[in-house]
């Protein structure tokens, strides 16, 4: 008698755990989908672009982005590394540059970078990326209660609950931002 559990189709030794488009584990992939990126940047970039936040900081990673590793011939492991860094931010990371260096090096263990190259643009980060945290709001103050009844009169024409509910949550935030 047959096992009730396997179908009447399956041929034997056949695992459908280890069928071709069986999901598989992101890191699996990951490695696969990044290789060739990776190949063409070279891994001590991969590893500077992937561990960035690590190596940078919270206000580094904010402001910069590397983008890629400079070799000069006959330079051995030194190379100059690229970063894309906000206009408002750059005077300060130009300042900062050998800090910055020093800490890449000291991540690598040897001297994988000599110097910074500075390019100015506004550094966008994928949504649902590795985003650095942002930064935290401070709570809008209570109410007083002229400035509840002062609202409520500003918004005492309003009908429609779901605009009347928008406009009151965007009045209580101005309301309790000022001083």
């Amino acid at each position: 008698m047959a096992d009730e559990s396997t179908p009447k189709n399956a041929k034997p030794g056949h695992d459908p755990a280890k069928r071709a488009n069986a999901p598989r584990a992101l890191g699996v992939a990951l490695g696969r989908l990044t290789r060739p990126v990776f190949k063409q940047r070279g891994v001590a970039l991969a590893e500077i672009i992937s561990r960035w936040a690590e190596i940078a900081g919270p206000l580094l990673h904010a402001e910069t982005q590397p983008e890629k590793l400079i070799y000069a011939s006959g330079a051995g492991h030194a190379a100059t590394l690229e970063i894309m860094v906000s206009p408002a931010f750059a005077l300060e990371l130009q300042h900062l540059a050998p800090l910055i260096v020093e800490k890449i090096n000291g991540y690598f263990g040897y001297r994988a970078v000599e110097k910074l190259r500075l390019r100015q643009m506004p550094v966008s980060r994928p949504a649902g990326g590795s985003e650095s945290p942002a930064a935290p709001r401070r709570p809008a103050r209570p109410l007083s209660g002229d400035e509840q009844a002062r609202l409520a009169a500003l918004l005492e024409g309003v009908e429609d609950k779901a605009l009347r509910q928008a406009l009151e949550k965007l009045g209580r935030s101005l309301f309790g931002a000022s001083r």
